[in-house]
């Protein structure tokens, strides 16, 4: 029993007293703490950027590139073998030549020569001609005298027959004489042909390049002696993709864009027509290719052989909106801003490019859609319009 007593006041009670203490300590806190007042919290307002929705027809635009090429490039060949003798002093690299110029010839004594013979056997033969045509003439009345002595018993058969032959014998002559005119003709515009040969001119009015010729040369009519390039014919095929290819109707006689940049900045920007495509589609890209004459005689010159940047319209959309592709949440969604909150609207992307979508699907006209990209833009938000933006 005192055993008992002992433990209790040794370590129960100090454990009693402590536990008191602790009770006695927490009430006390707990009745002196500060009242705090509960306060609501206001709904944050966000501050965005619209765009409004115009639903229109659009043919948004394409970009592609190319390379300026020359629609007629001709290699300078002589159709002839011979020595050069003449070279024009405007025959140099880079020289812009015109139609008709005069630029290289050979030597042709050999086919003037030729040519001065033959007028030679022309004009005798048509003496001879003329000697035989007389011939004919009074042969063919000797036939007839002798024809009317005959009738009369005055001549006989084989005098007759012999003056009738005689006029067979000089017409024969005449036709043979008369067709050697005619060969003799025709071997004259050959050999006119031939000295013309001789001479090269310009094709057509361009620019020349890669000239290989000197004085003495000796040239066959498979030596290239330079190159001329027309200025006025040039184009440039560029790549389309095979959803815009498909629409060649569209296409053809539609104005593009060609703009000559370095770095960023635009050297020229002209117009250029397309003409015409190619009907076999690229197998690497998948697309087809077309090709843009340049505008003849620009004011906005663009040399052969610059890379240019090609602008083009590609694709008739019915009843879309442009919007900015901010504008485009998860799940082809975006949030148009009614009575100050957000509402959730579906779209269907029709095309995107350069930072802009055309899309179709739940819009009104005039709706005004958040282009402001919010982490988390949900239904229901309240927004404060910031600015209205015009994507046109």
């Amino acid at each position: 029993m005192g055993r008992l007593l002992k433990l209790f006041f040794f370590r129960a009670l100090p454990a009693f007293f402590v536990l008191s203490a602790f009770v006695y300590g927490f009430n006390y806190l707990v009745s002196t703490k500060p009242v705090v007042e509960q306060t609501r919290l206001e709904e944050k307002v966000w501050s965005v950027d619209v765009s409004p929705v115009s639903i229109k027809d659009a043919q948004p635009e394409f970009v592609a590139y190319g390379t300026v090429k020359s629609m007629r490039q001709v290699n300078l060949q002589l159709p002839v073998t011979g020595e050069v003798s003449f070279i024009s002093p405007n025959f140099k690299e880079g020289a812009i030549l015109t139609k008709g110029e005069l630029l290289v010839g050979l030597e042709d004594d050999r086919q003037i020569l030729a040519l001065e013979d033959t007028d030679t056997k022309i004009k005798a033969e048509k003496i001879n001609v003329a000697y035989l045509q007389k011939q004919r003439e009074l042969r063919s009345k000797i036939a007839n005298r002798i024809q009317k002595m005959k009738e009369r018993s005055a001549a006989t058969d084989a005098s007759l027959d012999e003056a009738k032959l005689s006029v067979v014998i000089t017409e024969n002559q005449l036709a043979q004489s008369e067709a050697r005119i005619l060969e003799l003709e025709i071997l004259r515009k050959n050999q006119i042909k031939d000295i013309d040969d001789t001479q090269l001119k310009a094709p057509f009015t361009g620019s020349l390049s890669k000239v290989s010729i000197a004085p003495g040369q000796r040239v066959t009519n498979a030596s290239t002696i330079g190159v001329l390039t027309e200025l006025n014919a040039k184009e440039v095929p560029f790549i389309v993709p095979a959803e815009v290819f498909v629409n060649l109707a569209t296409l053809l006689n539609s104005e593009v864009s060609l703009i000559w940049k370095s770095g960023d900045d635009n050297l020229a920007v002209t117009k250029g027509i397309i003409k015409r495509y190619q009907s076999e589609i690229d197998k690497i890209d998948g697309g087809g290719t077309l090709y843009a004459e340049l505008e003849e005689n620009s004011s906005n010159f663009i040399p052969v052989g610059a890379f240019v940047e090609v602008v083009y319209k590609g694709l008739n959309l019915n009843k879309v909106v442009m919007l900015p592709e901010s504008a485009l949440y998860a799940n082809e969604k975006v949030y148009a801003v009614i009575s100050g909150r957000t509402v959730e609207r579906n779209v269907e992307i029709k095309y995107r490019s350069d930072g802009k979508i055309w899309v179709s699907g739940e819009l009104e006209e005039n709706d005004l859609i958040i282009t402001t990209r919010l982490l988390g833009l949900s239904a229901g938000m309240k927004v404060k319009i910031n600015q209205i933006i015009d994507v046109d």
